[in-house]
């Protein structure tokens, strides 16, 4: 009986262990954009995706023209609280481009983030949402 006590709290961290573990495996790699303020978005090589590097807490993409990076506190992103700091970003010129300027001003206003299992939901400080990715 004494070992059974003893075991059922290593084998509760385990499974905690492994339940974060997942968290952060379904956060980590790259997400294309399937919806931008309402707007429903086809993905193609075209069209804005975020990508997380949880290892290093980056978070990195591209806008429909330009590539973006930026810092990202992973464990508070899977926690909900979205806050997307400051990003860098190449500047070319895309004439074209119908995604960047609203992709950008929606990353702006994320306070908070949702996982379902191969879809993301970030959303602005009054729970709506502004952007929804799907897992490439």
């Amino acid at each position: 009986m004494l070992q059974i006590k003893h075991l059922l709290p290593a084998a509760m961290l385990l499974l905690a262990s492994c339940a974060s573990h997942r968290s952060a495996y379904q956060l980590s790699g790259e997400w294309n954009v399937v919806n931008l303020n309402g707007t429903e978005i086809v993905p193609s090589k075209q069209t804005p995706y975020l990508g997380f590097d949880i290892n290093e807490n980056l978070i990195y993409g591209f806008t429909g023209c330009n590539r973006l990076t930026g810092r990202l506190d992973a464990a508070q992103f899977l926690k909900g609280k979205a806050e997307i700091g400051t990003l860098g970003m190449t500047r070319m010129l895309c004439q074209d481009d119908q995604y960047e300027t609203p992709f950008m001003e929606c990353l702006g206003k994320v306070a908070a983030s949702e996982i379902k299992d191969n879809m993301m939901f970030l959303k602005d400080k009054d729970g709506k949402t502004l952007i929804t990715l799907k897992k490439k």
